[in-house]
């Protein structure tokens, strides 16, 4: 998977999530597509925090939510809030 080049308005979006982390909005996405070899984060940890932090319809002009999907029988457990849990369960078996 290619690199991509972020908007300055996808950058803007992204550093919603990363207040106490130290990374640039690429390598975060880079975590969460996969292109990273880094640890820690782990790419659920990082789905979690998108979700927790940035609205849903700014988060799909980022990233496809079927990767979204894929990912979120691993970060479900880092997801503090029960109206996200249950608005991407709902998300991801309609998106299957």
């Amino acid at each position: 998977m290619d690199k991509r080049e972020l908007t300055e308005e996808q950058k803007r979006i992204l550093k919603q999530c990363l207040w106490d982390l130290k990374l640039t909005p690429e390598e975060f996405l880079d975590i969460i597509e996969g292109r990273s070899t880094r640890k820690w984060p782990e790419r659920a940890f990082c789905v979690a925090r998108l979700l927790e932090s940035v609205n849903w319809f700014k988060i799909v002009k980022i990233i496809d939510p079927k990767i979204l999907c894929n990912l979120w029988g691993e970060s479900r457990r880092y997801v503090r809030f029960k109206e996200i849990k249950e608005g991407m369960d709902f998300a991801c078996r309609i998106l299957q």
